[in-house]
């Protein structure tokens, strides 16, 4: 046998034994055992993510919808169908009460069937008429039921002219800002119609309606809030040399205070729905009347009690419960513990008996536990749920 031939067959040889070898040892690792997740949790502790349970001011914030209202605010409204004349205060403008807005033709027909230089003429008549017969009654040539007549004449006519005076020249009653125009120079006025609207809005009411389990949480005196949100909100001055900024490109928030003025103790008879009232500071006139604004009512707050985050709550048989994260030794064990919450809000719920401050609580992967099960801390999520301010809803 050649010397090749014998190297050949050695080689063959070799990778027989090799191959055999890969094949006894993959045999004896599929008979070895594979410990189980539950055999693994069991013996590291099952995963859970915690929060340390902490002292917070928990507020409880309704919102509600409506149409934002001048504190005071008329509309100005035409007596009869005449022309406008002028529009003498554009929207926008401030006005003293007092003040003519519109102007109405006088020389159109009014109400008491003549126009206003003829009522005019017919009061300055009367007064002449008045002072002469005065004069008559000093001397005994009338009586007194002669000047008792021209003196009711005169009054009467003095009215006519000042209602139709007042009928022509459309005046507020209040002073405040001319939130709307519906007419202009020219255009017919018809009886009734409002000609514009005049608002007093340094501060803003907003009327709304409310359901029967949504009236037992208000009372008259809670704190009240608007938040606004968008560009330009603030004034961003900037001091000599620094960079100035774009306050349309920054999108601020501005919150504008308040109180709950009006909870009626009755529902309207048609829609069965109980009518609110809250007012709100609007100095920097931010909110115009007419807008539709969401406020929102403190129903309830707590400040004193710890506080968890919802997800930390389960209930099971009517129960509201929690897991706790306990010590044994070098080991972190679930304690399962029956809770009474207070007021909550979507971030955080106080806790009035159960859970006491500084403990950890589970709040992802209580599906998994039952208690006195083994625990592993995965993820401390404490500061994603507590401020240092505290929670205000």
């Amino acid at each position: 046998m050649s010397k090749s031939t014998k190297t050949v067959l050695w080689a063959v040889a070799a990778g027989v034994l090799v191959i055999a070898f890969v094949i006894t040892g993959t045999r004896r690792l599929r008979r070895e055992t594979v410990e189980s997740i539950a055999q693994i949790q069991e013996r590291l502790g099952v995963p859970v993510d915690v929060v340390t349970a902490r002292v917070a001011v928990v507020e409880d914030w309704r919102e509600f919808t409506g149409i934002a209202q001048g504190i005071e605010q008329v509309d100005l409204i035409s007596d009869y169908r005449s022309r406008v004349t002028e529009v003498r205060a554009q929207v926008g403008a401030e006005v003293r009460k007092g003040a003519i807005i519109v102007s109405l033709d006088p020389l159109d027909p009014v109400r008491f069937g003549t126009n206003l230089q003829t009522l005019e003429a017919s009061y300055r008549t009367a007064r002449n008429d008045s002072i002469r017969i005065e004069e008559l009654y000093k001397t005994g040539a009338v009586s007194v039921q002669d000047l008792d007549r021209v003196r009711t004449a005169t009054q009467a006519a003095r009215s006519a002219y000042v209602m139709s005076g007042r009928a022509v020249r459309l005046d507020t009653p209040i002073s405040g800002v001319v939130t709307a125009t519906y007419v202009n120079p020219g255009d017919y006025a018809d009886a009734g119609q409002v000609v514009a609207t005049v608002a007093s809005f340094d501060r803003i009411r907003v009327p709304l309606t409310v359901s029967a389990s949504e009236r037992t949480s208000i009372e008259a005196g809670q704190p009240v809030r608007i938040r606004l949100r968008g560009p330009g909100l603030v004034n961003r001055s900037c001091s000599p040399g620094s960079m100035a900024v774009d306050s349309a490109a920054v999108n601020d928030e501005v919150t504008l205070t308040g109180t709950v003025t009006k909870a009626a103790l009755s529902t309207d008879a048609s829609s069965r729905l109980f009518s609110v009232e809250v007012v709100v500071q609007n100095t920097d006139r931010r909110l115009k009347p007419g807008m539709l604004v969401s406020p929102e009512i403190l129903v309830a707050a707590s400040q004193d009690l710890p506080a968890v985050p919802p997800i930390a709550l389960f209930q099971r048989n009517g129960d509201q419960l929690a897991y706790v994260v306990t010590s044994h030794g070098d080991s972190l064990k679930a304690a399962l513990r029956t809770v009474t919450t207070g007021v909550r809000n979507g971030r955080l719920v106080s806790v009035a008996r159960g859970i006491a401050p500084g403990e950890r609580v589970v709040v992802v992967g209580q599906n998994k536990l039952e208690d006195g099960v083994k625990l592993a801390i995965h993820k401390d999520m404490t500061a994603e749920y507590y401020t240092p301010a505290g929670t205000r809803g």
